[in-house]
């Protein structure tokens, strides 16, 4: 994939994601609960990635763990198709952002099955989020890819998270 058309790939999925309802209120680790509108101006504008116009967007209401998913599996597919250094350096990135919903998205995007060096590194990271639904989406990457190394210790630890959801996601996923 030639660079300008990855650097379009990712400016989209950022632009997306936010015009999707993937925005944290200030000093809130969950997300909240937005509308999506109908005349977001960059996202509408923009050819689509395929260079085929997006179909029109209806206003509603975007469930912000959907929006979330959704932009978890696009950055799962860019990972999935650019060089493994460039990958890496993308997610531990998001990873290490200050932008909650880039955190999530990587480790959203983690829970699909596709090569990346360094993942364990990464899962780890996330599992030590000061938000929760960081931490469950950590967990499920864990246990998602324990078969290649991704879990190392990360499941045993979230089940003894101080956040009830946390810890059941962590046991359910554990091995009994």
């Amino acid at each position: 994939m030639e660079k300008s058309r990855l650097l379009r790939v990712l400016s989209r999925i950022g632009l997306v994601s936010l015009s999707a309802g993937a925005i944290v209120a200030p000093g809130v680790g969950a997300l909240s609960r937005v509308t999506a509108v109908e005349d977001d101006a960059d996202v509408d504008a923009d050819p689509g990635v395929d260079g085929e116009p997006d179909p029109p967007r209806a206003s509603r209401p975007v469930d912000p763990r959907e929006a979330a998913e959704a932009l978890g599996r696009s950055v799962a597919l860019v990972l999935s198709r650019i060089s493994p250094l460039s990958a890496t350096e993308f997610a531990t990135t998001w990873a290490g952002s200050d932008l909650p919903w880039r955190r999530l998205a990587v480790a959203d995007s983690l829970a699909w099955r596709f090569h990346l060096v360094g993942d364990d590194v990464v899962i780890d990271h996330l599992s030590r989020d000061t938000d929760p639904e960081i931490r469950i989406a950590a967990g499920r990457a864990a246990w998602v890819r324990r078969a290649t190394g991704g879990d190392d210790g990360v499941l045993e630890r979230l089940a003894q998270d101080p956040d009830p959801e946390v810890r059941l996601v962590a046991r359910l996923a554990s091995p009994a």
